[in-house]
């Protein structure tokens, strides 16, 4: 397990989150050999799969002739037959034992279409195994210009040994890797632990969840009154705003002051625009704001100077 970076951090939304959610996983469920990690499988399949091609190629050659989409078609058929099926029925195996899945059907109607395929190509094989390995020598002549006797002998012997091994070959090695297949998936597979490592990944994403639900839940509960607390932050910002604006008014009045007394020249003209004059302006408009402050200061009770100012407000009344 690598931990990079900060284990915790600070979201958007004020809210801490763990950076090493989940990534003990990988580690725990870490293949124990090389050939156990999970490209190794597709690479021997791949392989399997590759053989038999070329194993099909070389047999339906002899049968489509000149026909290129039956020849694919053909050794498509067979690739599915001899190495896509026994992946599919080792896969169902392992769940029928591991007792997640009982329907034995499928089992048996994959076997009957890998038991079909093998013996269609048995078939296929010693009907072509002349053809595989055609016998020369009946066609080679003696220097004279005459068939030799060893030839005309062995012309009548019977089977040609080599096409009987070629014909051997070609109906075990689909044969081989239909059952190297289905060992590698059988092997390779186990629905139960994929089950446990995703409800483990769920669970630990459901607590993480549950603690920052309990972490919001335990924020309200230690202030209650959150709201009001609320309401003096804003109003402390819009205090904050107003003075920030009134600071930039004071440097916009500076600067209108200076360039118009720059711009009229005239002594008159800048005693009248002195400092003084603007400090008694500035002045007048704070005790208009400061006016309009007191009408709508009764309108805000914050915290339990509400219960003040309700007592005072009913013993004026009184």
């Amino acid at each position: 397990m690598k931990k990079t970076g900060s284990l915790v951090s600070i979201d958007r939304n004020g809210e801490f989150v763990y950076n090493g959610l989940n990534s003990h996983t990988g580690k725990q469920y870490k293949a124990d050999t090389p050939m156990d990690k999970s490209f190794v499988p597709y690479l021997i399949m791949l392989l399997c799969g590759t053989i038999d091609a070329a194993c099909f190629i070389n047999l339906f050659k002899l049968i489509s002739y000149d026909s290129p989409f039956l020849l694919a078609i053909q050794v498509a058929g067979f690739l599915f037959a001899f190495d896509v099926v026994p992946l599919y029925l080792g896969i169902q195996f392992r769940r029928i034992k591991q007792g997640i899945s009982k329907d034995k059907f499928i089992m048996w109607m994959a076997l009957i279409v890998c038991t079909m395929a093998c013996v269609l190509n048995i078939v296929l094989r010693l009907m072509t195994m002349d053809q595989m390995a055609p016998d020369l020598s009946s066609a080679t002549t003696s220097f004279i210009g005459g068939v030799s006797q060893g030839t005309q002998e062995s012309a009548t012997d019977g089977v040609d040994p080599t096409a009987l091994g070629l014909a051997l070959v070609g109906i075990v090695i689909p044969f081989v890797t239909s059952l190297g297949s289905f060992f590698i998936s059988y092997l390779t597979y186990n629905p139960l632990m994929v089950r446990k490592r995703n409800q483990e990944e769920l669970i630990a994403e459901k607590k993480d969840e549950i603690r920052k639900l309990d972490a919001i839940l335990f924020e309200y509960d230690a202030d209650t009154e959150f709201a009001e607390h609320l309401i003096q932050d804003d109003t402390g910002k819009f205090e904050e705003m107003k003075k920030m604006q009134r600071a930039l008014v004071l440097s916009y009045c500076d600067y209108v002051r200076q360039r118009l007394k720059e711009h009229l020249a005239n002594p008159t003209a800048i005693n009248a625009l002195s400092e003084e004059t603007c400090v008694v302006i500035l002045e007048r408009l704070d005790r208009e704001l400061a006016a309009l402050d007191k009408a709508e200061v009764p309108r805000v009770y914050v915290g339990s100077d509400s219960k003040e100012t309700k007592m005072a407000s009913s013993e004026a009344a009184a």
